[in-house]
């Protein structure tokens, strides 16, 4: 009897251990505030770490729309600010397709203004059910209100006399060596020296070998490493502007006319009044343009294919400019 009430002693003590392990795991993990709303085929959720914050940080709010295929899904406009906080940075990654659903993602940076319990607004949201059994109508969600604590510091990090120490014991200085530090520092402020002159040297040899490089040559090289960048693919607005800057560069070493500091309504015209470009390339180069547009300030999503296409698009403005480039 008596083995049997220390045994189960024993596994009590070790459970309550384990329990009290978890929720010190518990407590340490930064806690989200969030909301969630549904309406039909449309779910949206907003989440925005850390809870509470400092006045410091700078909290991220996710905005995630779940639909069904066959929902036309509005996301809201980008703005300045949400609520009493200042948007700092956005990014929109491309949609997630899974499970007959969409899932669109909108990621904010946030600042607070100010200390206190500060609000988020509702974020309205556009659809309309397309789907062959929905009733095609337009329909709008709203999400609830959020409401984010910002302190000034936190109370683990304030500063207390209880942190002060008291006067350290006297300590014995050893005999001088400053010699081998001045020896070390020294052979390392020539090793750093000499790479600062390898790098310089490199970096000139570099620039003049790019300006022997053609327009025609530079273009195709700044194309294949945007394609390799899978960060940039991954934000369509980033991936369309270096683009379009491609292109629009080329078109400025090749002609002479400014591009990059046109817009494209202005360029498209200055071009039709020359001879500098055959029509037929006229009108390529107008759709590959208007179409990136959408994408930078339409907020229009490409499929993956659209993306492609544009890609192959600009490499063959760029590689066959001159009268013999034609659309696949």
């Amino acid at each position: 009897m008596t083995g049997t009430f220390v045994t189960l002693l024993l596994i009590l003590v070790v459970g309550c251990g384990g329990q009290g392990e978890m929720d010190d795991q518990r407590t340490d993990a930064p806690r989200v505030a969030q909301t969630k709303i549904e309406r039909g085929p449309v779910t949206v959720t907003v989440e925005v770490s850390p809870e509470p914050a400092r006045l410091s940080d700078e909290p991220t709010l996710t905005l995630t729309i779940d639909h069904e295929q066959g929902v036309d899904v509005e996301p809201p406009p980008f703005g300045e600010s949400m609520g009493d906080f200042i948007i700092r940075d956005f990014r929109e990654p491309l949609p997630i397709i899974r499970d007959q659903h969409q899932i669109i993602r909108q990621v904010y940076t946030l600042e607070p203004t100010s200390t206190g319990a500060l609000q988020i607004d509702p974020i309205r949201i556009t659809f309309l059910d397309a789907r062959i059994n929905g009733d095609g109508k337009s329909h709008t969600i709203e999400t609830e209100a959020l409401t984010l604590n910002v302190l000034s510091v936190v109370a683990s990090d304030a500063p207390t006399l209880a942190d002060l120490e008291g006067f350290a014991a006297p300590i014995d200085l050893a005999p001088s060596r400053a010699w081998i530090v001045w020896t070390v520092c020294g052979g390392i402020a020539l090793l750093f020296a000499a790479f600062v002159i390898l790098l310089i040297l490199a970096r000139r040899r570099a620039a003049e070998s790019e300006t022997q490089l053609t327009p025609r040559e530079l273009a195709n090289r700044e194309l294949e490493k945007l394609w390799r960048d899978d960060a940039t693919r991954e934000d369509v607005k980033l991936f369309y502007v270096r683009l379009t800057s491609i292109v629009r560069t080329y078109i400025e070493g090749t002609t002479g006319v400014h591009a990059p500091e046109q817009t494209t309504e202005e360029f498209l015209r200055e071009i039709g009044e020359g001879t500098r470009f055959p029509q037929e390339e006229r009108e390529r180069l107008k759709g590959f343009l208007e179409s990136a547009d959408l994408v930078k300030f339409a907020k229009h999503l490409p499929q993956a294919s659209d993306i492609h296409e544009s890609y192959h698009r600009a490499r063959r403005f760029v590689g066959l400019t001159g009268g013999d480039a034609t659309d696949e």
